[in-house]
């Protein structure tokens, strides 16, 4: 999956697509769950950078790189932060005469909202926090946004959890499951890290589907001991890194990397440096060696 990603975003930045806004902050996202938060912060700031030079007016983008900004805080708690923009993107985009989304965000608006609902469950206010979600739920429903709907479904069956309403988070789960015909994994990211216990206690109760098989093989490493070989694996690469690693195997020099990712030469140097140290190798084909056994490279 990264490694689509990363390919998609070397092909946007060829050609100068605005797409790669999208791709940057889905990588931030990734990196922000993973607690990388530098290198998260850093896709932002990329995303930001190459809006600047390619002169794309901030409208289509600045309020999508805040918002995935207050996600971060959030998961990184810093709380007042979130909280200080989430109300200024709720002023601006789902007031009385809000602004209209950006082309490439056309659901900012409720995005919003999803943040806001995860605002108010850290800060303790649980039932406003269900009930946003229940409107946004039934409004995602309306307009045929499936995804989104999911994702508020998904929030509202953790909030019950930890309410202790188990039997009705299992009706929501039901339901969402019921909603996920198409295979849509990502809604049930967060419940797979804070209740993954209890989710996997569900799935072996569920009838067999597309959906439940593909969520109970997300589960090995939430209840195996990592193997020895997992000290040097992909959990230990971030997102960029990866990127790096993979043109390396293709034969690319750090001058045609450096290129095809719009990256100095001397940070390519860098983390050609740290994948090296990650992997406990010390050349660039030892790197490649080590990465086709851990499975890195497809």
């Amino acid at each position: 999956g990264r490694a689509l990603l990363l390919a998609g975003l070397a092909e946007a930045r060829a050609c100068r697509d605005i797409s790669v806004l999208i791709g940057h902050c889905v990588i931030a996202t990734m990196e922000g769950c993973a607690g990388r938060f530098a290198e998260a912060f850093a896709e932002l700031a990329e995303a930001e950078r190459l809006m600047h030079i390619w002169d794309v007016p901030p409208i289509y983008y600045l309020a999508m790189i805040t918002l995935v900004k207050c996600e971060l805080w959030l998961i990184q708690g810093r709380i007042d932060l979130a909280e200080a923009w989430l109300l200024r993107l709720t002023q601006t985009y789902n007031g009385g005469l809000g602004a209209a989304a950006p082309e490439c965000h056309p659901q900012l608006p409720q995005h919003i909202e999803l943040q806001r609902a995860v605002l108010e469950r850290i800060q303790g206010d649980e039932a406003a926090s269900e009930q946003r979600l229940q409107a946004l739920e039934q409004r995602a429903q309306e307009v045929g946004a499936q995804l989104l709907r999911l994702i508020a479904m998904t929030q509202q069956i953790a909030l019950l959890l930890n309410q202790g309403r188990q039997d009705e988070a299992r009706t929501l789960l039901i339901r969402s499951v019921q909603a996920s015909a198409g295979g849509a994994l990502l809604p049930f990211r967060a419940l797979l890290a804070e209740h993954s216990q209890w989710l996997h206690e569900q799935l072996l109760q569920a009838p067999f589907c597309k959906l439940c098989n593909a969520l109970r093989e997300k589960f090995p490493a939430c209840f195996k001991p990592a193997a020895p070989e997992a000290a040097h694996g992909s959990d230990c690469l971030s997102v960029r890194e990866l990127g790096v690693l993979q043109l390396i195997a293709q034969g690319c020099s750090n001058q045609e990397i450096s290129e095809q990712l719009f990256i100095s030469l001397h940070t390519v140097k860098t983390h050609a440096s740290h994948i090296n140290s990650k992997l406990g190798v010390e050349r660039r084909t030892q790197a490649v060696a080590r990465a086709k056994i851990l499975g890195l490279l497809g």
